[in-house]
């Protein structure tokens, strides 16, 4: 795994993110997610406008890649005084089971403490327990529990999850 490169993406490089979501997002909530709620939820977060929009507005997005393929992503940026926000962390399933987003996770951490941020928070599927374990690994700690309306009678059943810096 010497090839392993993580790194900020520039604006232009965004559709590499949308490249991997396409693979894992169906992977990872076909079994937790309606199919016309993952539609919904993909065109919500990862149209081309709204990822330009969140790069514009601050938020950092990372690609993970081995060698030229890119296999993961994140993306963090304010939230709250004294809190930051991971708003996206994913990883292709080939990939996973090997530290690799134990890596993206202590980047994000890293980040979000050099830009002087006490606490890194996050949203997580209460259903994707696999997520879950990788969060409480890396010194997550779940907070609260939410029902986010978003649109369209979808809802976001997750837990917030938070990590001191």
């Amino acid at each position: 795994m010497n090839n392993i490169v993580l790194r900020i993406l520039d604006k232009n490089e965004l559709s590499l993110v949308r490249q991997v979501a396409d693979v894992v997002w169906p992977v990872t909530f076909r079994p937790i997610l309606s199919e016309q709620q993952i539609v919904y939820m993909m065109q919500m977060m990862y149209a081309p406008e709204v990822m330009e929009r969140e790069y514009d507005q601050g938020i950092k997005f990372y690609g993970l890649f081995a060698g030229e393929k890119p296999i993961g992503y994140f993306t963090w940026g304010h939230y709250a005084p004294e809190t930051a926000k991971l708003h996206k962390c994913y990883l292709l399933t080939e990939y996973q089971g090997r530290g690799l987003g134990s890596l993206m996770l202590k980047e994000a951490l890293k980040e979000a403490r050099a830009a002087g941020y006490s606490r890194l928070r996050l949203n997580v599927n209460r259903n994707n327990t696999k997520a879950i374990r990788s969060y409480c690994r890396n010194g997550f700690k779940t907070v609260k529990t939410v029902d986010n309306p978003i649109g369209n009678g979808f809802f976001m059943n997750d837990y917030i999850m938070e990590a001191e810096l």
